[in-house]
């Protein structure tokens, strides 16, 4: 009664407030924003230390900016949207999400005007999609395709006298390859290649459809860039060459310039939605980054193999645990943007997911990747949904042990050794594993990696045969994986809550609130199955 109380005393005041709104009736022009660096899918409110002593402010991510389209959608005084395109650093499923927004804003009659400097790649293929592309005569399209670098390190680690003891499931496998080799293995590079060759075949797609190219024009002017302003305005890539004062000019005339108004500025003006009152929620658990025990964190400095976004195991667990208790919750997704990591944390998630979709459904929604025990986590879900160009797979192990006796040498230290036990030293860095040590450690990749075969075939319903050929570390990409049977189909973030609440029998609608879950707060201890998990 106090929260159905409450509701309707909120919608007065929003209702009191918009129609003191509607008495502005001036058109509100075009709404600038800015667009810079990585954008998200969710992005974490700083602390209050951080915003208080050194002014930040939350990161834009997608979930915001997928807001603000849908309320400039709503206001029939803005013609349309200024984006300030700074260099984009996205994985290809953000950028795949974010093309999409730009896509959806235009269908509902709004304009896209991106402004770009020297774009790369990237930041120009995310908005080649908008009605009109402005650069300043200073600045050029550095759309040269992609290149990458890798870099190997078994020959000067050996002058330094360390080395690495690599066991993996196959060649495929290749995360410590740099590590162990000089070049890249046959199979790392045909994997590797066979990526790289189908994402510049996606900037050639995406500058055929948008820029009116065929698609021998498209690569050939990918191959002359970079591209001076006047050249890219001839050759059609961009629609106008022009200073920011005269933006303004020529969007609208001489006689009336176009109104370009701040996205701070606007909101204010815009009505404020009234709230539903809703008593099933669809929740959303986060595991982004490399999946490791402990509580999740962000390291200010990414480490290699460990990265900077930890998904903390207890982190996750705990957030599902609250899913599955929460009466109000009716379904979940899973958001999975992880290149795996820890082994042993990422079975006890995928323990958690089993038991949580015994009581409610469970769709993953795969970001830029969901590989090794990202996928791994995903594996038992009633329905994967992935981005064309989601990395993911990589159904294998691998294990290192860095050896550094060599480097004792070098430095004139002499180490001594205490043991009990025949294998007491097999992970230690400073001895020479014996054969039988050796063997363990094949024994632990092998049975790791028989034990992730079994879960995927479990959750995927597939058998050993067609598995087999798909997995041993094997890289994917979404619309690769769909053809394999290792996701259910394409498709984004509100793909996945669109499908959950299908799931849970709830009626469509994309403005109904999630339940963000962190895995903070009190402890939850876990429920027993309701009944075996292989049963389901």
């Amino acid at each position: 009664m106090i929260g159905v109380l409450w509701l309707f005393l909120v919608n007065l005041v929003r209702r009191f407030k918009n129609l003191l709104k509607g008495l502005r009736r001036s058109p509100l022009g075009y709404v600038a924003m800015d667009l810079e660096g990585g954008i998200p899918e969710f992005s974490d409110a700083p602390k209050w230390w951080q915003r208080r002593f050194m002014g930040a402010t939350t990161t834009l991510s997608m979930q915001v900016l997928r807001q603000r389209f849908r309320r400039i959608a709503a206001e029939p005084r803005i013609t349309g949207v200024l984006l300030r395109v700074q260099h984009l650093s996205l994985g290809w499923a953000s950028l795949i999400a974010l093309q999409r927004e730009i896509a959806w804003l235009r269908s509902k009659g709004k304009r896209v005007v991106a402004t770009l400097g020297t774009p790369d790649t990237v930041t120009y293929e995310a908005v080649a999609g908008a009605d009109e592309i402005i650069i300043p005569p200073s600045g050029m399209l550095v759309i040269t395709g992609f290149h990458r670098e890798a870099l190997f390190f078994k020959d000067v680690l050996e002058k330094l006298g360390i080395t690495a003891e690599v066991e993996a499931v196959s060649p495929y496998k290749s995360a410590a390859e740099n590590l162990t080799r000089m070049d890249f293995s046959p199979e790392n590079r045909e994997q590797s290649e066979r990526i790289l060759g189908k994402r510049f075949q996606a900037v050639l797609d995406i500058i055929a459809a948008h820029r009116k190219k065929s698609a021998a024009e498209a690569k050939a002017l990918v191959d002359r860039a970079p591209l001076h302003a006047a050249d890219a305005k001839s050759s059609g890539l961009v629609d106008a060459v022009l200073y920011e004062d005269e933006w303004a000019t020529h969007l609208g005339t001489v006689e009336k310039p176009a109104d370009i108004v701040e996205w701070k500025h606007v909101e204010r003006r815009l009505k404020l939605p009234l709230r539903k009152r809703h008593k099933k929620l669809v929740a959303v658990v986060r595991l982004e980054g490399t999946i490791s025990s402990g509580k999740s964190k962000h390291l200010p400095i990414p480490l290699p193999f460990i990265g900077g976004r930890q998904a903390g195991g207890e982190t996750v667990v705990q957030a599902i645990r609250q899913a599955e208790k929460d009466p109000r919750v009716v379904a979940v997704v899973l958001r999975v943007d992880s290149p795996g990591g820890d082994a042993f944390a990422s079975d006890l998630i995928w323990r958690e997911i089993v038991r949580l979709r015994n009581h409610k459904p469970v769709v993953v929604s795969m970001g830029n990747a969901a590989a090794s025990g990202g996928y791994y986590v995903a594996a038992p879900a009633h329905v994967i949904l992935a981005e064309h160009g989601t990395l993911t797979g990589s159904i294998g192990v691998i294990a290192m042990r860095p050896k550094a006796m060599g480097l004792l040498q070098k430095l004139g230290i002499q180490a001594q050794f205490l043991e009990r036990g025949e294998r007491s030293g097999m992970f230690s860095p400073l001895t020479e594993n014996t054969d039988g040590q050796r063997a363990a450690m094949r024994d632990i990749v092998q049975s790791g990696y028989s034990l992730f075969k079994e879960r995927v075939r479990t959750g995927r319903k597939m058998e050993e045969e067609k598995l087999e050929p798909l997995a041993g570390g094997r890289v994917w990409l979404g619309d690769e994986a769909l053809q394999h049977g290792l996701i259910d189909g394409l498709g984004g973030f509100m793909d996945a809550v669109a499908k959950a609440r299908e799931l849970a029998k709830l009626p469509p609608d994309d403005t109904a609130p999630l339940l963000l879950l962190g895995g903070q707060g009190e402890r939850e201890a876990p429920e027993p199955f309701v009944r075996p998990p292989e049963k389901k």
